[in-house]
């Protein structure tokens, strides 16, 4: 049995960083997304070329902070601002064809930076959305990294990753790892998502979910969840060992 536990928001900030890094280091995570556009994300670009082993993919992002792009009419407020909160519902209202462009500059910025893309997943799952979907078979036609699962939509594409998204909010504890040996009854590999980091002024003034990532690390770096996994035989790996 094989698990990826993805630390999503890496270059979120200079806290967020630090603490995927020690979770890799310390912990169990092997998988990480970048955020391209995000205030942290030339630092996060130089701690990873100090952490061989730890694969990065792309967090595709349309609600958090600036796009890369300045040309958009319809995913951005007044200010040049994302929108902080896209569902399927307000997503209908934009230019796909925005997002589109948006998504192809934030990957080509992090090819750019020398890293070597393990996959793909976004912020807020907006990926997922069936709304997004034209946009999606366009993104895997263009660059066919695999991607995470946990669609709204059938998707014909092969490098879909089972996806199961258990540990974030209420469901931050260990006993949420124990739970996943039922999950393996009908996959022989599985992801989950994480936001382990150290809390700063960043995360604090512009994320509603901040302690909660503390909390995260202190069970991703925990010698009782190291000993479950290797106990019950569970392999923590990242995209690459399975998209080889």
């Amino acid at each position: 049995m094989k698990l990826i536990v993805n630390a999503d928001d890496f270059g979120y900030s200079r806290g967020a960083n630090y603490g995927i890094v020690d979770a890799f280091k310390n912990g169990i995570i092997r998988s990480t997304t970048i955020m391209a556009g995000m205030p942290g994300y030339e630092h996060a670009v130089e701690l990873l070329k100090n952490c061989n082993g730890l694969g990065c993919g792309v967090h595709l992002t349309l609600s958090a902070y600036k796009p890369l792009l300045k040309s958009h009419k319809t995913i951005v407020d007044e200010n040049g601002y994302f929108y902080k909160k896209i569902t399927p519902e307000v997503a209908k209202n934009i230019d796909i064809e925005e997002v589109y462009n948006e998504f192809c500059a934030q990957i080509e910025k992090v090819k750019a930076s020398g890293i070597d893309i393990t996959h793909l997943d976004s912020h807020h799952h907006v990926h997922t959305f069936e709304v997004l979907k034209p946009v999606m078979e366009r993104i895997v036609e263009k660059y066919p990294y695999p991607i995470r699962g946990g669609l709204e939509y059938k998707l014909d594409y092969e490098k879909i990753m089972p996806y199961e998204g258990i540990f974030y909010e209420d469901t931050v504890r260990i006993d949420t790892f124990k739970n996943l040996k039922d999950k393996f009854a009908n996959y022989d590999v599985l992801e989950t998502m994480s936001h382990p980091a150290y809390l700063d002024s960043f995360i604090l003034e512009n994320s509603s979910y901040n302690l909660k990532r503390i909390k995260e690390l202190e069970i991703l770096t925990s010698k009782e969840l190291r000993n479950f996994l290797e106990e019950n035989n569970i392999e923590v790996c990242n995209y690459r060992d399975i998209f080889k």
